[in-house]
């Protein structure tokens, strides 16, 4: 099931796509992506550009707050986004883990984690998911 589900997924992430953003296993505790930085993404500066990592890592959470989505919501938006970039990145694979931090109700509260080939930490993202209700 979990395969097929991020097969599915997958197929209808435009952006996460073009990104090269690649879903590895997705479970009710967490979700695993990976990402190979591409020169293409780059900043003026020669690293990695803060909203091609940011796309990705919520492309991650995207995949995993629908994974866990209880089945009386149609889907979930985000409320909000709070990321913190801790170092540059330059070339190799990141990968990518989403945990759920809390819940209340309809709001979700998801963190996802950034690391390295080396498994240091490049970055962190906070996401305030909503839950929107199927109309009856």
């Amino acid at each position: 099931m979990t395969n097929d589900y991020l097969t599915n997924f997958k197929s209808k992430d435009k952006l996460g796509n073009l990104l090269g953003a690649v879903p590895i296993e997705i479970s009710k505790e967490k979700c695993v992506y990976e990402y190979e930085v591409n020169a293409n993404h780059y900043n003026p500066n020669g690293t990695l550009h803060g909203g091609a990592l940011f796309t990705v890592m919520d492309t991650c959470q995207g995949a995993f707050i629908h994974f866990i989505l209880d089945e009386k919501y149609k889907y979930a938006a985000t409320g909000t986004a709070t990321i913190r970039y801790l170092a540059p990145l330059f070339q190799g694979k990141v990968q990518l883990i989403t945990t759920l931090k809390n819940s209340d109700n309809r709001k979700l509260i998801l963190i996802t984690i950034a690391t390295d080939e080396s498994g240091k930490i490049v970055a962190e993202l906070e996401e305030i998911w909503i839950a929107i209700l199927k109309s009856n």
